[in-house]
């Protein structure tokens, strides 16, 4: 049987993993959807993209245990990608109607991503101390 010290310092979290990729895999097909069915992208759209590709990082990250950047800049993350995800849904679910009602859906597909995000930055210590250790 193989000692501790021959196990990796990281676990991969397969739930995790699998929702990552699925979310990755939807993101991906919605927005190409999006500008193949709509005009050129504009601004608002660039933001949602940025993100959206902050929020599958972090997700990434959580899912595979590895530290990207720091922790601090996590949290200062999650906080910005929240804020801004709420100032645009907000509007439409208050709109009402159809959209409201996929919007709303939809959003809760995106919750675990933010759970793991937030995750990612205030309790994964041990992963963001393994990575402190290994740069000194």
């Amino acid at each position: 049987m193989p000692s501790l010290e021959a196990l990796p310092s990281h676990v991969i979290k397969p739930g995790w993993l699998v929702y990552a990729v699925l979310l990755t895999l939807a993101v991906i097909a919605g927005e190409t959807l999006n500008v193949w069915r709509g005009g050129p992208p504009d601004w608002l759209t660039y933001a949602n993209w940025l993100l959206s590709l902050a929020l599958l990082v972090a997700l990434w990250g959580y899912a595979l245990d590895r530290p990207i950047g720091t922790a601090g800049y996590w949290r200062a993350v999650f906080w910005i990608v929240l804020f801004a995800n709420l100032v645009m849904l907000v509007p439409v679910l208050f709109e009402g109607g159809l959209i409201a009602i996929v919007t709303g859906a939809l959003s809760l597909l995106v919750v675990p991503a933010y759970v793991a995000a937030w995750r990612y930055a205030y309790r994964s210590a041990e992963m963001w101390e393994r990575d402190t250790a290994t740069d000194d």
